[in-house]
């Protein structure tokens, strides 16, 4: 109950994760950082603006997709754990 109690009160963030440095993850995201500081230098501000447009986009659909994936996560626990709990 106190995970529950934990989630309600913001103290949980599901979407939260840490990048532990020299992972994947870690190599990935300095090299689209790399490449969106490169493309900002040569970008005019008419292209920087539709550019921006598309970051922020990009950005919430990948927030929509992420719930979308933590939802499914969650209700195959559920799944999982009702299954167990009904197997002898």
């Amino acid at each position: 109950m106190d995970t529950i109690r934990e989630l309600y009160y913001g103290n949980i963030n599901p979407s939260e994760r840490d990048i532990n440095p020299d992972s994947e993850n870690d190599r990935l995201e300095k090299l689209v950082l790399r490449h969106e500081a490169r493309l900002q230098k040569i970008l005019n501000e008419s292209e920087a603006e539709i550019f921006g447009k598309l970051k922020d986009v990009w950005a919430e659909l990948n927030c929509l997709n992420e719930c979308d994936c933590f939802i499914n996560g969650f209700r195959l626990g559920v799944r999982l754990t009702v299954e167990s709990l009904l197997t002898e």
